[in-house]
């Protein structure tokens, strides 16, 4: 981790770094603007909550938000890079990484990391200093750090494997930054499991704001994470309690699903018609579960407009959706999703058929409006937000769990009616999609090979462009501990020479990244993952 310069204490940046929460005045627009916190500045509960603010802060920056796409989403078969990507970029999607490839870096990951640390170490003591910081208070923000720390190091883990584990702070320039990695699998992802434990107990059920608590982190935002950590576990063939992880993958969600008509925060799915214009354009919607807020005044969302192409912003596109992922929304004639999330051209044939487009691009988050209707329409329909218009970003919402618990019964599955049970869980995504006018069916998946493949198609369909993707593939490689069956969905939309990229990615270790040269070079108890290391020789 870098070394940085101290905090001064209570500094406003409500000119220059609005943000998140700048709508609202009780949580502050004061917070510190770098990493490392200077002891003298936890006296109040002001304090505390000013440093908390930071972690969100600090994970709205565009090198979070763009490694989640290039890391999670850019490498799949959702996607494909334009005329107008990087070198760096064009290497990645290509499987030709090396440790000097610029987009592996994580020094912004172990920010947030840093800052979630601070907190855990120092905010207990201002309980004594404060005797309006009440305990409850106290342990909610606890919740908060310990939650966005796991999923920083989610991302590190899912995205690397290995990684130094850090859960002390970097408090001076004079302390020791050497750290080795860690057992992914072994430590890492049991400890997360621990952390978010102890978080569901303490963090709080709503915020006093409905922005707020989809915004940041409740029981809700704990649980969903929670299920995604146990889905990764269990994944791992390895791992000789993957059915109870399964289980408690299931049970996590069962919590948010049971949760969601407890309290007056609404949480529902949104209407198919309605669902691009709320979830993704206005924004924190009642399937919302956690996302980032953006600040049109403030810190604007500039990764999406960046990779995805925004033409109202002059941005074009760096990836572009791949026409294999187009295709899977062509099984029914009036999947809304074919038209939210990708504008793309779409006529009709003489015998009234769809004549499949052959240019796409990301719509889901810099669009405004889609196209008036399905098929057929313009890709000239499309309008796209406006310079003073910004995207949250969104880590989960209703549709990822219903999702996840489908994806962990398809492992635990036996009998026809578990199978049923599993399309049913993937038929409350597809069937708003396509406003009840078609639907999964069980005689179409005869066996639970197929109820498998099925829910990792929608996960496709339904979650394309938000970072998910690729660990869904790697989980299929993890679970298999072969590379064939997921290499074979990226081979279909794989456009140039295949049997090179075919070669790089036959390796499991491959599907990880390499650890950054910058990195290494900082931190000399790093070692290369093993792929990489033989590869650099």
């Amino acid at each position: 981790m870098k070394t940085m310069k101290y905090y001064l204490k209570n500094i406003f940046l409500a000119v220059s770094c609005l943000w998140i929460f700048t709508a609202c005045n009780d949580f502050l627009t004061l917070y510190p603007e770098d990493d490392i916190v200077d002891d003298e500045y936890w006296e109040t509960g002001e304090d505390v909550q000013s440093v908390v603010a930071s972690c969100y802060r600090f994970m709205l920056e565009d090198n979070v938000i763009s490694r989640i796409i290039y890391w999670g989403e850019a490498r799949s078969d959702n996607m494909d890079y334009s005329t107008s990507a990087s070198t760096d970029e064009q290497y990645l999607k290509d499987a030709n990484l090396l440790s000097s490839n610029g987009l592996v870096t994580w020094g912004d990951f172990y920010k947030v990391i840093n800052i979630c640390n601070k907190v855990i170490k120092s905010a207990p003591a201002v309980r004594d200093r404060d005797a309006n910081f009440t305990e409850e208070r106290l342990h909610n923000y606890l919740a908060e750090v310990y939650t966005l720390r796991a999923l920083c190091y989610f991302y590190l883990v899912r995205s690397f494997g290995d990684v130094p584990y850090v859960t002390e702070p970097s408090e001076s320039e004079q302390q020791d930054y050497q750290v080795a990695q860690s057992s992914a699998d072994d430590v890492i992802v049991p400890a997360l499991i621990e952390d978010l434990k102890q978080a569901e107990e303490y963090a709080p059920e709503e915020w006093q704001t409905e922005r707020y608590t989809r915004g940041r982190i409740t029981k809700n935002g704990v649980r969903a994470l929670l299920a995604d950590i146990y889905l990764w576990k269990a994944s791992d063939m390895g791992n000789s309690e993957a059915q109870a992880d399964y289980r408690s993958c299931v049970a996590a969600c069962d919590r948010v699903l049971y949760n969601q008509a407890m309290y007056e925060t609404e949480m529902m799915m949104v209407e198919g018609n309605r669902m691009y214009n709320s979830v993704f354009y206005a924004g924190n919607s009642t399937e919302t579960i956690f996302e980032l807020n953006f600040d049109k005044d403030g810190k604007m969302n500039g990764a999406t407009a960046n990779l995805y192409g925004n033409t109202t912003k002059g941005k074009g596109a760096r990836f572009e959706p791949t026409a294999q992922l187009f295709n899977t929304y062509l099984d029914v004639q009036y999947d809304y999703r074919a038209r939210d999330f990708i504008a793309a051209t779409v006529e009709a044939g003489s015998d009234g058929s769809v004549v499949p487009p052959t240019s796409f691009k990301v719509f889901k988050y810099e669009g405004q409006s889609p196209a008036s209707a399905l098929v057929p329409h313009t890709s000239y329909e499309y309008s796209y937000r406006a310079s003073t218009s910004t995207a949250n970003w969104i880590f989960y919402r209703l549709s990822d769990i219903y999702l996840m618990k489908a994806e962990a019964l398809a492992e635990l599955a036996v009998t026809d009616d578990e199978r049923k049970t599993v399309i049913s869980l993937c038929n409350v995504t597809y069937k708003r999609a396509t406003m009840e006018m078609d639907s999964l069916e069980y005689a179409d998946y005869p066996s639970m090979d197929a109820v498998k493949a099925m829910v990792l198609q929608e996960r496709q369909r339904e979650l394309c462009f938000e970072g998910k993707r690729w660990y869904d593939l790697l989980r299929k490689v993890r679970r298999e501990g072969a590379t064939a069956g997921a290499y074979a969905l990226l081979e279909k939309a794989y456009a140039r020479e295949v049997s090179t990229y075919k070669a790089r990615l036959s390796n499991p270790e491959a599907w990880y990244l390499p650890i950054s040269l910058t990195e290494m070079n900082a931190n000399t108890q790093l070692h290369q993952n093993s792929y990489y290391a033989m590869k650099e020789q």
